[in-house]
């Protein structure tokens, strides 16, 4: 349960979010701590420097500081905080300390310190008994050559206690902010994921039995409303797809009970007692019938379930048209002839095209057995190849029934049927004819549909795009 839960989204949100913000609020603590540090630190600086410069002009009174005179040691005095050294015959020592530093135990320690002529002045802090100290060391020469030092110090005793309060400040307020923090960002990690736990409980009510249900949308065009809409959409698709599959089975079924109940009966028949050759013969040719539509069937179903998964590889090449109907007209001229059909074909001028020669033949073969289907002895089709400013017409037009108007949009669905005389019941085949060339002219990127013609009959469009150059 443990383990579950540290793998929630909530629970990995909020340890993200917490652990950048530890990162960030020790980072901020260190450099406020820092900051703080070297402000205090260097606050007197500027006044020491100014202390310094005093004193410089003090001692340049007279041409040597040896001997200061009363009126000098007293103004040094007034300054306070100062203690100056020079040498003499290669010794150096102190020779003057104001009140302050002659009680100073740091006093010693600074008269004894290094430093060269040349060096420039500097700062240093320096740990003592009472506590850091902050001193600026101001090296000088007088006009009689003699080098020395003034030194200028400031007591940085209350840095100490400010310091530490502000580091126990800090990081005591640390871990309370974090824990807060925390807090908060995991209170408001399940207020935006409590959509995400709708959703989800309800799509787990949906099965197979319930696609119709849909989930609740959050009410915020946010990105949970667009997740739940999306999702929505999805299923949309998914229970159009569940329908058609479930009618596409249903048909299918249907399609393979009536020449299986064929072959049944005729095979009882055949089992008569004493059944002549004749007869036989007759049993037989009937029974290859119902085989052939059978294999039929299923090689239209095979046909549709490779081209649904995309295992259909077309060989696209520049192809003309026109003259692709002309071979399909000269191929499907007997059969016209003996159903007393006249067939014809327009296909006068050049019409190229990109596309596959083997599936463009089954088009339109596809295309001239329904027209073939449904025309009445004595009728017409005609079946040609027209161009137009944004590409190129396959047409078939016959002088059947026509198509009723709530059924053109469906036509092309797999085993769909329509309730009037061009019914697939009072015609022989798969019902998957205009399925398989609906399906040939998308993979052309072409478009097909089917109208009815104002004198009677249907025609049968598509039209393929022009060959690019």
């Amino acid at each position: 349960m443990k383990n579950a839960f540290s793998k929630t989204l909530r629970f990995r949100l909020t340890a993200w979010y917490s652990a950048a913000l530890a990162s960030f609020m020790l980072i901020f603590t260190l450099l406020a701590y820092g900051m703080v540090h070297q402000r205090l630190i260097h606050h007197h600086d500027g006044s020491l420097k100014e202390i310094a410069g005093q004193t410089l002009q003090i001692l340049s009174e007279q041409s040597d500081c040896e001997h200061l005179t009363s009126e000098q040691q007293a103004h040094l005095s007034q300054i306070g905080r100062l203690l100056l050294i020079h040498e003499d015959q290669g010794r150096r020592s102190a020779f003057f300390l104001s009140p302050e530093m002659q009680v100073n135990p740091m006093a010693a320690r600074l008269s004894q310190s290094a430093w060269r002529h040349n060096d420039q002045a500097w700062f240093e802090t320096l740990e003592g008994d009472g506590g850091p100290w902050r001193v600026f060391s101001r090296p000088y020469q007088t006009r009689m050559g003699r080098y020395g030092v003034i030194r200028v110090v400031e007591d940085l005793g209350e840095v100490a206690p400010i310091l530490a309060a502000l580091r126990d400040t800090l990081l005591l307020l640390l871990p309370v902010g974090l824990l807060f923090s925390a807090a908060g960002g995991y209170w408001l990690a399940g207020r935006a994921l409590a959509p995400v736990e709708r959703v989800t409980a309800m799509a787990r009510e949906i099965e197979a039995k319930n696609l119709g249900l849909r989930l609740p949308h959050p009410g915020a065009d946010c990105e949970i409303g667009r997740l739940v809409d999306t999702l929505n959409h999805m299923m949309d698709r998914l229970e159009g797809a569940f329908e058609a599959m479930k009618r596409f089975t249903a048909d299918a079924s249907h399609e393979l009970r009536t020449p299986l109940a064929n072959l049944r009966s005729l095979v009882d028949v055949s089992q008569r007692e004493t059944p002549s050759r004749e007869e036989l013969l007759e049993d037989m040719g009937s029974i290859g019938e119902e085989v052939a539509r059978l294999s039929q069937i299923v090689d239209d179903l095979l046909l549709m379930a490779r081209a649904d998964t995309d295992r259909l590889p077309l060989k696209m090449e520049a192809l003309r048209l026109d003259e692709l109907a002309e071979n399909q007209v000269e191929a499907f001229a007997p059969r016209a002839a003996e159903a007393g059909i006249r067939l014809e074909v327009q296909a006068s001028s050049p019409a190229t095209i990109t596309g596959d020669e083997r599936w463009l033949h089954q088009l339109m073969a596809n295309l001239l057995d329904n027209a073939l289907k449904y025309t009445p002895r004595g009728g017409r089709i005609r079946f040609g190849v027209e161009p137009h400013a944004d590409g190129i017409d396959l047409f078939v037009e016959d002088t059947g029934p026509g198509i009723p108007e709530a059924d053109l949009e469906r036509i092309f669905e797999r085993f769909y049927r329509c309730d009037s005389a061009r019914s697939h019941a009072t015609a022989p085949g798969s019902g998957l004819g205009l399925a398989i060339a609906s399906w040939i002219a998308q993979a052309h990127r072409a478009t097909i549909r089917a109208v009815n013609r104002a004198e009677g009959g249907a025609r049968f469009e598509v039209r393929f795009p022009t060959m690019s150059a």
